[in-house]
């Protein structure tokens, strides 16, 4: 009897020191396959003031500038609506000594992969009540650049059809992503005037 409630002492000590035990994040799985992945927080000491060193397309005006982010008014002109663009850091690069396999690179941006960064496209549009239609690499100014497009529909309000553009490239260390949205009837400019901008995209270094 004395043996048995030592046993039975010892079991629940066990199981009292594995309900406390903080569980790593390695060890956390999610069957949500379009969950915006942890990678893509947004860094606390980046972009903290929104400062953009680089000319702006002649349509596009600043919105509002956050901590990581900048939002811009695009004038479509001949009475079709404005267009928006956002910009925002979505990672900081891995330090040197964690760089990935020259194999695992090609499909990467800044130790983010293209896989990664094309789900948080997909989390964004099903808040949006839209689709991913396509995706590709590019390079612009050169720059690599993993673009992603994606389309809302027109809406019972009148609102037409939205076509989504996502540039994801890293410049100097970190991860960048260029969205924009707009009526299918002037994406191809307000897409050239974001290719505009990608080139000549030039941050300053964050304030202290």
């Amino acid at each position: 009897m004395i043996a048995r409630r030592r046993a039975l002492r010892a079991m629940q000590a066990m199981q009292l020191a594995s309900a406390d035990r903080v569980v790593p994040a390695s060890e956390l799985r999610s069957d949500n396959h379009v969950a915006m992945p942890t990678s893509l927080s947004f860094p606390e000491d980046v972009f903290r003031d929104g400062v953009i060193m680089t000319p702006l397309p002649d349509s596009w005006t600043t919105a509002a500038t956050s901590s990581g982010s900048s939002s811009f008014r695009i004038a479509s002109g001949n009475g079709l609506p404005e267009a928006q663009a956002a910009l925002a850091v979505v990672a900081a690069a891995p330090p040197k000594s964690v760089q990935p396999l020259p194999s695992e690179q090609k499909r990467m941006l800044g130790g983010v992969t293209y896989t990664d960064l094309r789900r948080s496209v997909i989390d964004k549009m099903i808040t949006a009540g839209g689709w991913v239609v396509n995706d590709r690499q590019r390079e612009i100014g050169g720059h690599r650049v993993f673009e992603v497009i994606a389309q809302t529909p027109a809406t019972s309000d009148g609102k037409s059809e939205q076509v989504w553009n996502y540039y994801f490239t890293e410049i100097d260390g970190r991860v960048y992503s260029l969205s924009t949205r707009s009526a299918n009837a002037v994406n191809h400019k307000v897409a050239a005037d974001a290719e505009q901008f990608l080139t000549t995209f030039r941050p300053t270094e964050p304030k202290r």
